[in-house]
């Protein structure tokens, strides 16, 4: 015998697992929605970013086949251009590929010693330019020894280039920006400070997500598709360490970031030369 209850109860079951599912595909389509158009600004505003630098290198490199061996100075002078818009060209490419690998799960840690110390004042060196051009310059305070520190150097030399990228980008002109290390029991801690436009608590929330679209004079490390801090967020996160972020008018804005100490299954010992980034000790300087 037909128990009508119990067919009513299966009814009003399938009719709410109908209803899960209708809402769960209509999230699914509004993230496919959200994707596409943020692929869609993504890909508008890197197709400048890439082409601006190279038909600036282009047009650099063909005055300068036009002058004499007497407009030296005139030839410096592009050189030191073409140097500063390779570099911004490289930064912009690699913070793509860091964001595809992130994309596509590839997030492999290479684990080596660092000298802490050696590996910071070489990316001081790489930037050093960088930050005179902004009338800039760098106050380095340490409260750790020679230490070594266990950790991706790849990654991190990442997360640090963005961050010191990021201050120089916004910091107002003629300011410092200090970058602290402090070594603790558990793992180290990296502090930078710029003086520059302030970070809303409301942007704070939001300031790391790939796609989230906020002004792009806030939300974005490379000026356009807003990559870096979103890069900066995974990269510490695989290396089990935290971010914060403190801005306001009378302190500035400070990245703090905290890494644990890891456990390397080698005991190489870290020696950088890897052009991770364009080398400081260019020849053009």
């Amino acid at each position: 015998m037909i128990n009508i209850d119990e067919l009513k109860n299966q009814n009003a079951q399938l009719i709410l697992e109908n209803n899960e599912a209708f809402d769960l595909l209509k999230k699914l389509n509004q993230k496919l929605k959200e994707a596409d158009a943020f692929k869609s600004h993504f890909l508008s505003n890197i197709s400048n970013e890439i082409i601006n630098p190279f038909t600036s290198i282009l047009g650099l490199s063909q005055n300068i086949l036009s002058l004499g061996k007497q407009d030296i100075e005139q030839i410096h002078s592009m050189a030191n251009h073409i140097y500063t818009e390779a570099f911004d060209l490289d930064f912009q490419l690699r913070n793509i590929f860091a964001a595809a690998k992130i994309e596509s799960g590839e997030n492999n840690l290479e684990l080596v010693n660092i000298q802490i110390k050696d590996f910071v004042e070489e990316i001081i060196g790489i930037l050093s330019l960088k930050a005179e051009r902004n009338s800039l310059y760098f106050e380095l305070n340490y409260s750790l020894d020679n230490e070594t520190f266990v950790c991706d150097a790849g990654k991190l030399k990442m997360i640090l280039i963005n961050l010191i990228m990021n201050a120089i980008t916004f910091s107002e002109p003629k300011n410092k920006i200090g970058i602290y290390l402090e070594s603790k029991k558990d793992g180290f801690k990296f502090s930078i400070t710029n003086i520059g436009k302030i970070i809303s608590p409301e942007d704070s929330k939001l300031i790391f997500d790939r796609f989230t679209k906020l002004d792009t004079s806030i939300n974005s490390i490379n000026q356009g598709h807003g990559l870096g801090l979103s890069i900066i967020k995974d990269y510490v996160e695989l290396l089990e360490g935290e971010i914060s972020l403190l801005s306001n008018k009378k302190s500035g804005t400070t990245f703090g970031i905290k890494l644990p100490r890891l456990k390397s299954k080698e005991g190489d010992l870290f020696i950088d030369n890897e052009d991770i980034f364009m080398d400081s000790e260019s020849d053009l300087f």
